[in-house]
């Protein structure tokens, strides 16, 4: 969790505000930006650094809580595997990661949804974020956007724990 904190606060916010206010620019149809420097410049002329990290708290929310849920059911399910002797190969750490990707979606999707709402161009507060799903979309509405980013935690989660588990291997048995 506080790796996602960090995260959030170093490098996600900025990012995230930048390209949460590009997309809404380009749904008005009068689109005034002409790309992440000028929207950059744009939001710290009008509102400060401060306006760069809108979101901020529901960004850390969402971070934190995706790296606890991902790393915590990758490892929950590397020690099931290892309890029932599942073979351990790429192909078992890209399935358990995938499954931890699947997981992390549907558990931290409402923190993502809030913290796309209070970083739009016409931000929000993050209870106001919150209301505002609710009142237009229901309590289903948290869980809005999940299927594209199941598709993009599913093959990261995949990816990301066959990698490290092959490279651990790597530098373990050079270290050894």
């Amino acid at each position: 969790m506080g790796a996602g904190a960090a995260e959030s606060l170093l490098a996600v916010t900025p990012s995230e505000r930048i390209k949460t206010v590009l997309i809404d620019d380009a749904k008005t149809g009068k689109k005034q930006l002409r790309g992440g420097l000028h929207a950059v410049q744009v939001i710290f002329r009008q509102q400060g650094i401060r306006g760069l990290f809108n979101g901020l708290l529901p960004t850390t929310l969402k971070q934190s809580m995706t790296s606890a849920a991902r790393m915590g059911s990758y490892s929950t399910l590397k020690h099931i595997g290892q309890k029932y002797g599942l073979e351990n190969n790429s192909l078992t750490t890209f399935a358990m990661g995938a499954a931890a990707g699947t997981f992390t979606v549907y558990a931290t999707q409402p923190f993502d949804s809030v913290k796309t709402r209070s970083q739009a161009l016409k931000s929000s507060g993050t209870i106001a974020a919150a209301r505002n799903i609710i009142n237009d979309y229901g309590f289903k509405g948290f869980w809005r956007g999940s299927t594209m980013r199941l598709g993009r935690l599913l093959l990261s989660g995949g990816i990301v724990f066959t990698v490290y588990e092959n490279t651990r291997e790597m530098i373990e048995a050079v270290l050894h």
